[in-house]
């Protein structure tokens, strides 16, 4: 998962925060140099991430050297007392973190290594203030405990680190279109300034003579000569260190674990080599055929590491996905019952080996699936023990897995009882996160799991003893709404038009009471992708929501409206903010589309005037924040204003032009993989094709249909067949069927073109290994991009084309059914957990907003199939009816989908262009 995740599910036990939100004792607080008289003539602002001190008409370079400096928490305010001293009295620029929270935090074992360990930056103007300021401040600090800045140049012993970088805000785009920070070329082209985890000034800037001296005599990030051990792969990352495939001096396999000093702390106080030191004490008392064996320790360079056998083998996580019948098409009963007898047998020898180690003396800590091994034989090993603590401490876990520490903070052996009843009940139904969220789930999960797999109820019994968690009277008795939503997630009855209107009325309660109004950076709950781009649009904000409920005719809060509004008439980021995003579910086109669907034409003509004066010629080619969106958008608003297809066809010729620029294919390539998040509906071709689709409707065109069928072919080039037949983007290290970056949205455009093109059995073969995938009755999330929500808008379409056949319908009802699975327990209401399952969501792309678009797609397929709207549901990626200019051929009649065998479609479709 990503940290991200975990990092902002910090603040609210419910949803997703930002982490500068969260309270902080003025305790904690962090001020510079206490004497207030002597701040005279300078300004302050605090920003909730940092605290900027600046002389009053001082100016800055848009980029050069910047000093980091680095603390712990036991020193912090003493190095900022004597930096920020220094600074005031020699007029430099400069930045801390606001408190001790949020210092402990960059440190953490799970934060971003990219910018770790950065307490203090300072902004010298020019070469020359630089080697002043290294020279005076290591005068005082020199040596100071900190952690290493691992993207920068560590000065002498430090806490003083150098980098290259921007020191004002100025913005460009990133390879995946998102705005990013930026340094200025000498061409005066603007490119991102990366934070990576090692130093690495840009090609272009001459490192001063004095900095090159100090690299040179660190001598790199090379081990030592004498270091007897060679690495040969990376096989984790974290702000703790690296682990690390090697070779000892025989040759022989091994693995190193390393600990870097003062970083990667956990809450009970110890850092990443603290903890590597009490594993190796902890793995050495209990060594024995299920636990990982120590070869040797050592420390180079202050880093400890840790050298484990090689133990050949792969997770228990990562054999539940190979293996798991469920989240396979059309799996048979003897498939489930051989599941079934490979996860008893594992779950018994997870259990014998935590015996063993509670019998030892010791309790593991963290037990997860992600920390058992399986061999090629099928024996269990234990890894990563550094939570590992004695019996008689009773010691509550301080970090864990999500899912796997108990809300309680029980502690001891009924900590790791509890772990191990989750990973039993993981081995069925991996939702063990939910838990965390509403410990009635339980109930759920373990009826779907026995009525999946056959478990008898003992089994169910000891995982409900150990788990013991608060049953039903923890209900509010005397809240008959309360009651009523626990009725209805355990019945989740969608049988009628009324019973799903009575699911997502309860659905929009809980969207209501996650509201908050009075702030300004969002109005509703998400992903926290909402901090990162803005609060107010299609994917993750405010628009979103708002069309969820207006699509389903439920109640739409004015405030909502209100806040919608404000929030959209603000700044294009002249104030160095980032600029606002044009896109489609990123920014101003989703933003204008939804305010015309409400009825708001002022509103939405405003937003189209602010779109028209953007330069989107920079924009990407995906269709969430680039191009195809805009189009898309475009035409919608073409029977308004007809010039504005000109403008499409403008867009048309950028996208040929770049889709023509792709490097061609390599026949000898077998499977095409494309980079993690970057295929299909939104972040690949597909987008542009279902742009180019839109356009050739309305203009009929041949040329815009062939850019359609040559950006779709590209997409499927990246699609390889599953064992189980199905049809799936190939992102190398996993395969994704979903609808934003898998094959289902591939899928959505294919169902649409193949009314358009003559010979379409090609693409119908690809929705018969499409239409697999999406039948998978088990899906980890809810949602619409990444989850069930969008599986069941790509069988609906289907269905409303005509192109499903009788599995598909009946994997449509499983789906719709399964919801019930994922639906959370949230005061009067109904809420749906985002993207990690870690908190609730109420946006579209992730959260309830997405599902309920979903029951609705269903309800109207269902139950009024005669209603108008439907190709509404998912924002402009529906077909609409556009009348075709005179010309344009009409649609070829489209054969039946026959289900046919998937195995037979060529691994890569022939690309036309």
């Amino acid at each position: 998962m990503d940290p991200t995740y975990h990092r902002y599910a910090q603040t609210h036990p419910l949803f997703y925060d930002t982490p500068s939100r969260r309270p902080v004792p003025r305790t904690r607080a962090l001020r510079p140099h206490d004497d207030d008289s002597s701040w005279t003539g300078w300004q302050h602002l605090d920003d909730g991430h940092w605290v900027f001190h600046r002389p009053e008409g001082a100016t800055l370079p848009e980029q050069g050297w910047k000093i980091h400096v680095t603390a712990s928490e036991d020193n912090a305010r003493q190095v900022l007392a004597q930096v920020s001293a220094y600074c005031r009295a020699h007029d430099i620029v400069f930045k801390h973190l606001p408190d001790l929270d949020t210092l402990t935090a960059r440190n953490a074992k799970d934060a971003d290594r990219s910018t770790s360990g950065k307490f203090i930056t300072l902004y010298p103007v020019d070469e020359d203030t630089l080697r002043r300021v290294l020279d005076d401040l290591d005068a005082v600090l020199g040596g100071t405990p900190g952690p290493y800045v691992l993207s920068d140049l560590r000065w002498n012993a430090g806490p003083l680190f150098v980098r290259y970088g921007a020191f004002t805000r100025t913005w460009t785009r990133d390879e995946h279109d998102r705005p990013v920070l930026a340094l200025r070329e000498p061409t005066g082209h603007l490119v991102e300034d990366r934070r990576t985890a090692s130093f690495t000034p840009p090609p272009w800037v001459t490192v001063p003579a004095f900095l090159r001296e100090q690299l040179d005599a660190l001598g790199g990030s090379a081990p030592p000569a004498d270091f007897a051990y060679r690495p040969t792969r990376a096989l984790h990352y974290s702000n703790a260190g690296g682990v690390y495939e090697a070779t000892d001096p025989t040759g022989a396999r091994v693995v190193l674990k390393e600990a870097r000093p003062h970083a990667g702390l956990t809450p009970d106080g110890r850092d990443a080599v603290a903890r590597l030191v009490d594993e190796e004490a902890a793995l050495l008392a209990l060594a024995g055929p299920d636990v990982v064996a120590v070869r040797d320790s050592l420390t180079v360079q202050g880093h400890r590491f840790l050298v484990l056998d090689h133990v050949d083998g792969t997770t228990v996580s990562t054999q539940v996905v190979a293996r798991c019948p469920a989240v396979r098409a059309d799996a048979a009963p003897a498939d489930r019952l051989a599941y079934r007898q490979w996860a008893l047998d594992v779950d018994a020898q997870v259990r014998r080996a935590v015996a063993r180690i509670h019998a030892a003396g010791y309790v593991h800590g963290d037990l997860h699936p992600g920390n058992v091994l399986l061999t090629p034989g099928g024996q269990v090993v234990l890894l990563d023990l550094e939570m590992a603590r004695t019996v008689e401490g009773r010691h509550a876990p301080v970090i864990g897995a999500p899912g796997f520490v108990a809300p309680d903070g029980r502690g001891g052996v009924a900590a790791d009882r509890y772990a191990l009843a989750c990973l039993t009940l993981f081995l069925f139904c991996p939702l063990t996160t939910l838990l965390g969220l509403d410990p009635l789930k339980l109930d759920e999960l373990l009826d779907w799991a026995r009525d999946t797999y056959g478990l008898d109820e003992e089994l169910l019994a000891s995982v409900r003893a150990d788990l013991a968690l608060p049953g039903r009277e923890r209900l509010d008795t005397r809240s008959r709404l309360a009651q009523g939503v626990d009725h209805a997630i355990r019945r989740w009855d969608t049988s009628t038009e009324d019973a799903v209107l009575a699911l997502q009325v309860l659905v929009s309660r809980s969207i209501a009471a996650s509201a908050d109004f009075a702030r300004t950076d969002r109005a509703w709950p998400g992903d926290p992708q909402q901090f990162a781009e803005n609060g107010w649009n299609l994917a993750h904000g405010a628009a979103g929501v708002l069309h969820a409920l207006d699509a389903c005719s439920l109640d739409i809060d004015p405030q909502g409206l209100e806040w919608f509004d404000a929030a959209t008439r603000g700044g294009t980021g002249v104030d160095g903010s980032a600029p606002v995003a044009a896109g489609l579910f990123d920014g101003l086109a989703g933003a204008a589309w939804v305010q015309r669907r409400l009825g708001h034409d002022a509103q939405a003509d405003r937003l189209l005037d602010e779109l028209l004066r953007l330069d989107t010629g920079a924009l990407g080619a995906d269709l969430y924040g680039g191009l195809p969106g805009v189009g898309l958008y475009l035409l919608s608003e073409a029977a308004h204003d007809p010039t504005l297809i000109d403008r499409a066809e403008q867009i048309a010729r950028r996208l040929r032009a770049r889709h023509d620029e792709r490097p061609p294919l390599d026949p000898r390539e077998p499977d095409p993989v494309v980079r993690t998040g970057q295929g299909g509906l939104l972040r690949g071709p597909s987008g542009t094709a279902l742009f180019a689709l839109e356009l050739y409707r309305h203009t009929g065109d041949l040329d815009h249909l062939a850019l359609a069928r040559d950006a779709l072919d590209h997409d499927l080039a990246h699609c390889v067949v599953a064992p189980d037949g199905s049809l799936q983007v190939n992102e190398g290290w996993r395969l994704m069927p979903y609808l934003a970056t898998g094959s289902a949205g591939i899928g959505l455009v294919a169902a649409q073109l193949v009314h358009h093109v003559p010979e379409p059995g090609r693409y119908l073969l690809a929705l018969d290994g499409i239409s697999a995938a999406a039948r998978a009755p088990f899906v980890i999330e809810p949602g619409l991009f990444h989850g069930r929500a969008g599986l069941i808008h790509y069988l609906v379409t289907l269905a409303r084309l005509g192109l499903s056949t009788p599995r598909d319908d009946a994997a449509l009802r499983t789906h719709v059914d399964a919801l019930r699975l994922h639906a959370v327990r949230h005061g009067t209401g109904i809420g749906f957990p985002g993207q990690g399952l870690l908190r609730l969501s109420s946006d579209l792309a992730t959260g309830a907003a997405g599902v309920l678009t979903a029951l609705q797609a269903h309800t109207m397929l269902n139950h009024d199939d005669a209603r108008t709207g439907w190709n509404t549901l998912l924002p402009l990626l529906l077909p609409g009816c556009p009348p075709a200019r005179p010309g344009t051929p009409a649609a070829p009649a489209v054969p039946h989908r026959g289900g046919g065998d998937t195995r037979g479609l060529p691994p890569r479709p022939a690309v036309a262009r």
